[in-house]
């Protein structure tokens, strides 16, 4: 067998304006569907359902609501697909809500062989494109990840359902966005043109995209959520938070040492990267703790510290934490709920060193000192 690995590099449509909820029953029609389950959790159906349901009945197009009462569980998965699926005889997957239900659809739809239409009605990471679902206990722990062979077949962004979401979930998506230049180094002068493979390069460029739009527009957008509008900014950077990110992370697709880093640069840290492997460390060990807060609201915490570690400027630095402070992101461990005593900040650290990937011995003082930056 073949160990070629395919880049998946997004959907296959993807449709972004005010009220593109009344597309939907066009989409399922076109992906051939006659009855749909729709997969949300209580709250994410509260903000969607009923444009889900005026779309489909206009359209004769009948469907039963699997809700998702528990976290996103292997058990959970299995009664979906296994019992509610052909029960209902269901042939096409609709997913809103936010990235929970996102990534149980998403598993439903591949385990079933069946196609999937995301429409999520909150938007905290770019998870209504990639192709692949996070994995919990029962105990709200993450476990681990299912990379779907197939990519999602419709993403739907109804901005003006989403500008009508907490602005703190869109706040938490700004973000955690901003993670695929930072995380990755990307930034750094010695990633360029002639140093990386085009992949790589083409992620670079899709990434800097991204954080250009957030940090010159994200502001204004993030105002204009909490009014409910969805102005061009907000357009803009919802298109940055999904499309432009998903893009670059599949662009960079299957290069491991991307996110992890394989040497040091001379006198400085080359991708020592950490936020996302903070977020994973977070819901392992205080699960209760940080509860409360969001996907995007640990790892933008994360960058914080990255970018004291990766040396960058004094004006870079406070320009990234200008920004997250002004679009309500949290500043230090000890806010989230995590201890900072050097015990704890040392467990912290050895949970980060393996929770996310194998990071070489190396990193382990470097994510140390940048804990400390952070710890209150």
């Amino acid at each position: 067998m073949s160990d070629f690995k395919p880049k998946k590099f997004g959907c296959g449509r993807y449709i972004q304006e005010p009220d593109a909820y009344k597309c939907l029953a066009r989409e399922v029609e076109f992906l051939k569907g006659t009855k749909a389950i729709v997969i949300a959790g209580q709250k994410g159906f509260d903000a969607a359902g009923s444009r889900i349901d005026e779309s489909l009945k206009e359209a004769n197009i009948p469907y039963a609501f699997a809700p998702l009462k528990t976290d996103v569980t292997y058990d959970t998965l299995a009664d979906i697909s296994e019992r509610i699926v052909p029960a209902e005889k269901a042939d096409i997957v609709i997913a809103t809500g936010g990235g929970k239900a996102m990534d149980m659809a998403k598993a439903v739809a591949n385990k079933c062989g069946i196609p999937i239409i995301c429409m999520p009605s909150s938007l905290g990471t770019f998870n209504c494109w990639s192709a692949m679902s996070v994995m919990y206990t029962p105990e709200h722990k993450p476990l681990d990840r299912i990379w779907h062979e197939r990519e999602n077949d419709c993403v739907i962004l109804d901005t003006q359902l989403l500008a009508e979401e907490p602005v703190k979930n869109f706040a938490s998506g700004m973000a955690d966005c901003l993670a695929k230049y930072i995380e990755t180094g990307f930034m750094l002068e010695t990633k360029n043109v002639n140093t990386m493979p085009a992949d790589m390069y083409t992620s670079k460029i899709m990434a800097q995209a991204t954080n250009d739009i957030c940090m010159n527009k994200g502001e204004k957008a993030y105002r204009d959520c909490i009014a409910k509008t969805p102005s061009q900014e907000f357009e803009d950077c919802v298109f940055a938070v999904v499309a432009t990110t998903a893009i670059a992370a599949a662009a960079n697709y299957a290069n491991k040492n991307a996110l992890l880093g394989s040497a040091k640069a001379s006198g400085a840290v080359n991708g020592c990267s950490f936020a996302h492997g903070l977020y994973y460390a977070a819901r392992k060990m205080y699960t209760e703790e940080c509860w409360g807060y969001l996907h995007g609201e640990i790892v933008g915490l994360g960058l914080r510290a990255e970018m004291v570690v990766y040396d960058r400027s004094e004006f870079e630095t406070k320009n990234l934490c200008r920004f997250l402070d002004a679009i309500g992101q949290p500043k230090t461990l000890k806010e989230i709920g995590m201890r900072t005593d050097d015990k704890s900040l040392n467990e912290l650290t050895d949970c980060i060193m393996t929770v996310w990937g194998k990071h070489p011995d190396w990193h382990r003082d470097i994510i140390y000192r940048g804990l400390q930056e952070i710890k209150e």
